[in-house]
């Protein structure tokens, strides 16, 4: 879940632990307020399954930016 305070462009994008991007969650604009409706299904850019292991997701929307950690087990 995330929140943003103004209309702006948002993009989520996954990454491994080898820093290349599996693939990108979300890049479009949304308007303000809160958002849930974000989730992965464990798959790449092309729909083949991804192996369990550590993966990191990046938020950036108007200037902000942060990584988090996430573990996907299968």
């Amino acid at each position: 879940p995330f929140s943003i305070k103004q209309r702006t462009g948002v993009k989520i994008d996954v990454y491994n632990v080898a820093g290349q991007r599996v693939r990108t969650l979300i890049d479009e604009t949304r308007a303000a307020g809160s958002y849930t409706d974000v989730r992965w299904d464990g798959t790449d850019a092309t729909g083949s399954p991804v192996a369990s292991g550590v993966y990191f997701y990046k938020l950036a929307a108007a200037g902000f930016s942060q990584t988090r950690k996430m573990v996907l087990l299968k």
